[in-house]
């Protein structure tokens, strides 16, 4: 293994309490050759006086008057990345200490990859490992590409599977993806990844490398990225549906008829028009339910149904009339996962309590067949008799 310079860049905001755990895990990785980039954006907190403790010579320390939040700060440290390597940690992560040395390792030792991830642990604020209370999340994050076309179908179908702070990539594919995309706060990795993804393959060692904090105890919803809160559950929806919008733009046609042909309504598709309208009944695929159909699909069938020789083949080769596209815009397209969450609860609340009533109903049938009910009888009809002779 070489000695190449690695980039470190790491955003930070408001996070005293856990900043310091980071920093010792990065400055004791085995691999010692770093340049490790420390971007403060704006903390209000201690922070900084937390990073300055540190005296280790490859620390560079960049304050930022005021918060701009996570992508614009990342850009700004991505131009001062020097290394032929670069990895990304949040302020409230932790690295094992071989984590980079065995990235490096894989990286070199297959000269066709240019990025590659790691399986994680989650841990909580006190760093204590919920592995097993967030097992959907730990599952969703252990998974293993073989091929690019693996990874772009796992993102488009399921979303986001790789955590950031794992990421090491040679710093080549940086500056031919550019920067992140000002528009995405919730989801600005997940871009990120699907644009890599288009050009490159991407794999995940199947080991736990770092440990990634998430916040379920103590509030701080606005201090970690990836917390949930109905704000930021929106936002993350709104984000991945535009990211998936133009998910097959500037796609190769050959790597979408690999990666999606078995998704093709007519797996025998090849023109150049006939991939137009298989990116349209993708871009259709419902979701969360099927009476969901994402607007972006019914924009794209909607252009191509104003050109007369797409209307045809549509009809011909598809056996898809206009009159299947207004039974799709009849179902609802404008969702919201939060509302219809909400929406899936309530009824489900009003199915709980139908069937309460519904009990209740029996225990009152019940009680009124029974023989203690039948022996009062007189004294109830004697007592109605009084109250209504009192009234009177």
């Amino acid at each position: 293994m070489g000695n190449e310079l690695v980039s470190v860049l790491m955003v930070n905001y408001n996070h005293e309490d856990t900043i310091g755990e980071t920093i010792e895990s990065v400055l004791g990785q085995s691999y010692r050759n770093i340049q490790f980039i420390i971007v403060d954006d704006g903390s209000t907190d201690g922070s900084c006086d937390v990073i300055r403790k540190y005296s280790d010579e490859r620390i560079e320390l960049y304050e930022q008057g005021k918060n701009q939040h996570i992508c614009y700060a990342t850009n700004y440290g991505f131009k001062k990345v020097k290394g032929e390597f670069l990895a990304r940690i949040d302020s409230d992560d932790v690295w094992y200490p071989e984590k980079l040395e065995k990235q490096i390792e894989f990286l070199e030792s297959n000269p066709d990859r240019k990025i590659c991830f790691s399986w994680i642990d989650l841990i909580d604020e006190r760093g204590r490992n919920i592995n097993e209370e967030c097992r959907e999340l730990q599952a969703l994050f252990e998974t293993k590409f073989t091929e690019q076309k693996d990874c772009l179908h796992t993102f488009y179908f399921i979303g986001n599977c790789l955590s950031h702070p794992s990421v090491l990539m040679r710093t080549q594919v940086m500056h031919e993806i550019g920067d992140f995309d000002l528009g995405y706060m919730q989801s600005h990795d997940f871009d990120y990844w699907v644009r890599i993804a288009k050009k490159y393959p991407i794999y995940v060692i199947p080991e736990r490398l770092l440990a990634m904090r998430r916040f379920i105890g103590d509030g701080k919803e606005n201090t970690n990225n990836s917390n949930h809160s109905e704000t930021s559950n929106v936002r993350f929806f709104n984000e991945y549906m535009d990211i998936r919008a133009h998910f097959f733009d500037d796609m190769d046609n050959q790597l979408f008829c690999e990666t999606f042909r078995e998704d093709f309504l007519c797996r025998d598709s090849q023109t150049e028009a006939e991939l137009e309208c298989e990116k349209a009944f993708l871009l259709c695929h419902p979701i969360y339910s099927e009476t969901l159909i994402p607007p972006a699909g019914i924009r794209r069938l909607h252009e191509l149904f104003r050109k007369p020789e797409m209307l045809r083949l549509l009809e011909e080769k598809y056996h898809f009339t206009i009159k299947d596209f207004y039974e799709m815009t009849g179902k609802f397209m404008y969702c919201n996962q939060v509302i219809y969450n909400q929406l899936s609860k309530k009824k489900k609340e009003v199915s709980e309590l139908r069937k309460e009533v519904e009990r209740q109903k029996g225990v009152i049938d019940e009680y009124k067949n029974s023989t203690s009910w039948k022996i009062t009888a007189p004294l109830r009809r004697g007592g109605e008799m009084i109250r209504k002779h009192g009234n009177s």
